[in-house]
């Protein structure tokens, strides 16, 4: 955790700087910060993967589920992290129309999912 936050520190010092002198190579450094801490965090998140993979084995959760729960989770921090980088480029109505496109994306890979509570429902009542 400490060496992220280094890295952080290093690049907006780093970013800081550039922008005085040229802001599109400022723009690039930050795309390149920005890339080289989500493949630090990668290990963590390939450590969290194989955990609730191996707890959904044990739980006799349906994996197609699992599966639909990972897209949705995966879509959902590639869509915040592309949308970051729009702000950060000055481009926040292209970065809400990204956000937008990302949750109707997520609500129909949900779909089965919602069916499934939907069924359980209809079940319990009847």
């Amino acid at each position: 955790m400490v060496k992220l936050v280094a890295i952080a520190l290093i690049f907006s010092t780093v970013i800081i700087y550039l922008k005085s002198i040229n802001s599109e190579l400022s723009m690039l450094a930050l795309v390149g910060a920005g890339i080289i801490i989500i493949f630090y965090v990668l290990e963590y998140f390939s450590n969290t993967f194989i955990f609730l993979s191996q707890l959904v084995e044990k739980s006799g959760i349906d994996k197609d589920f699992y599966k639909i729960i990972f897209k949705i989770t995966a879509i959902g921090y590639l869509i915040e992290f592309g949308a970051s980088t729009m702000q950060d480029f000055g481009l926040n109505s292209l970065a809400n129309k990204l956000i937008f496109a990302g949750k109707i994306i997520i609500l129909s890979i949900s779909l089965p999912i919602i069916y499934a509570v939907y069924n359980l429902i209809i079940g319990i009542v009847v």
